[in-house]
């Protein structure tokens, strides 16, 4: 294996003795060094030759590749607003029925009855209330993970069918 050659710095007697402090050092050595990079020839690149290509036929291919990613993105587009539109549905429902929860809750809180069945129908309705609030969250999150696969399938579909 041929070993390279490194450049030698050029050091001369007033450097060492002009360098009195560190910074002064670091300056020599960063000077020396930028000469001997300085001085060397790049490396000669080899020239290929491409194919002439037809222009009409990239000019086709790309307008293809337009079309398809251009509806592609219409189509995200169009699942994407019909998951919103869904999920906002979902969550207005959700609001109003843990509005109505919560006014039951005060409602049979307030009421008067004993003591004890107070704190059964609070703690029956805070359960109740719990659960339902829960579970619509969970739908939410369920249809929000559905809204966003739906809407990066095209995409997806396009870029596999680009890729072929």
């Amino acid at each position: 294996m041929a070993e390279v050659k490194k450049p030698k710095a050029k050091t001369t007697a007033k450097s060492v003795q002009k360098a009195d402090d560190l910074v002064e050092m670091a300056a020599i050595s960063a000077a020396e060094t930028v000469e001997a990079v300085a001085d060397r020839k790049p490396a000669s690149l080899p020239v290929t030759i491409a194919a002439p290509v037809e222009a009409g036929a990239i000019f086709s291919s790309a307008k293809k590749q337009g079309d398809v990613f251009r509806k592609a993105m219409s189509e995200a587009v169009a699942a994407s607003a019909q998951g919103a539109l869904e999920v906002n549905d979902k969550i207005i429902d959700a609001m109003n029925t843990q509005h109505h929860a919560a006014l039951d809750l005060w409602r049979s809180t307030i009421s008067p009855s004993p003591l004890p069945e107070v704190f059964r129908a609070q703690s029956q309705a805070t359960r109740q209330a719990y659960e339902t609030a829960s579970a619509q969250w969970k739908d939410i999150a369920e249809t929000t993970a559905l809204w966003f696969t739906k809407s990066l399938e095209p995409l997806q579909s396009a870029l596999h069918r680009s890729a072929r």
